[in-house]
């Protein structure tokens, strides 16, 4: 015969098992509930990532294209026929740029735009702009 003596546990430690046992059961009955809180997926982090990205990178080639707007506008007025008009086509280059640069924003405000296209077009406009800054100003 068995001796089930040392199996009998005191009275105040079987209240106490039962309630952490009792906790336990409930912590994994919650478990899968918490797990299936809906949240972003890694994708759509990355995609938010990189549209964050674009804005900021349209916003600053914005205002360079603002910076060299005013550089320019300073040269318009030149008595020289030439610099006029070497300011006036330098003017019209320019304002293409802030008219792709306006498009491209107005673009990634628009529900489904593939972020990594306006990134292509965003380091096009960047080359672009970045050969305007480099040309000597008007003066």
């Amino acid at each position: 015969m068995v001796s089930v003596a040392g199996l009998v546990r005191p009275p105040h430690l079987c209240g106490m098992i039962r309630s952490v046992l009792i906790a336990l059961l409930l912590a994994v009955a919650a478990a899968p509930a918490v797990a299936q809180v809906a949240g972003p997926t890694p994708g759509q982090i990355v995609a938010k990532q990189q549209a964050d990205q674009n804005r900021f990178q349209a916003q600053l080639q914005a205002n360079q294209l603002d910076q060299l707007q005013r550089q320019n506008r300073a040269a318009l007025p030149q008595a020289d026929p030439n610099l006029q008009a070497q300011a006036a086509i330098r003017q019209q280059q320019i304002q293409q740029e802030i008219d792709q640069n306006n498009a491209l924003r107005q673009q990634m405000n628009a529900a489904g735009t593939d972020a990594s296209d306006v990134r292509a077009r965003l380091q096009q406009n960047g080359a672009q702009i970045q050969r305007l800054q480099q040309q000597p100003p008007i003066q």
